[in-house]
């Protein structure tokens, strides 16, 4: 008898266990990979870079700002890096600012940071970017997360996953010719 009542115990617990991760993988599945929803101005933050300095984001206020949160063990945040440096080279002068925040320890991120050649800001924001994150409407914590804010501080798309190239190119262009609404 009572290895039966464990026996049914332990499928009551499967079932459960079931039914919340279906709902979490619903909600996740039902966000579309790319927002763009507008959802009003940016979420104003300071977290310590790499030199443990802090930094704010309206310091890049009046640029087009992609803002990613990724983690240097997230294999497709490691995937869009170099779409990310090559497009700071590219577009930097024309107002663009790629802006990282890492959810990880600032050693793993300074590593990293330089093995990769990053050319853009990385601030550490440990158990912090999870709470900006969720500001931006990343209620999941997925990563990578990337909002794109224009030069007015509003943003103007979200994405959960890494971009591909041609997609991010065609949101950014119409931002940094001066069109406030990207082409989705």
């Amino acid at each position: 008898m009572r290895s039966e009542i464990s026996k049914n115990f332990l499928l009551l617990a499967a079932a459960l266990a079931a039914l919340v991760a279906g709902y979490f993988a619903a909600q996740w599945l039902r966000a579309p990979a790319t927002d763009s929803t507008p959802a009003g101005a940016a979420i104003e933050f300071s977290l310590p870079d790499l030199e443990g300095k802090p930094r704010s984001l309206s310091e890049w206020r009046g640029q087009v700002v992609v803002l990613n949160f990724w983690a240097t063990w997230c294999p497709p945040c490691r995937e869009e890096i170099p779409l990310f440096i090559d497009l700071q080279k590219r577009h930097g002068g024309n107002g663009l600012q790629f802006l990282g925040v890492a959810v990880d320890r600032r050693e793993d991120v300074a590593s990293y940071y330089v093995q990769a050649g990053m050319n853009y800001p990385t601030l550490i924001g440990d158990d912090n970017a999870i709470e900006i994150m969720r500001g931006y409407g990343n209620r999941m914590g997925s990563l990578p997360y990337s909002v794109i804010i224009d030069r007015d501080g509003q943003v103007v798309a979200r994405k959960v996953g890494a971009f591909r190239g041609q997609e991010l190119e065609s949101l950014l262009a119409p931002l940094l010719s001066g069109d406030k609404s990207p082409k989705y």
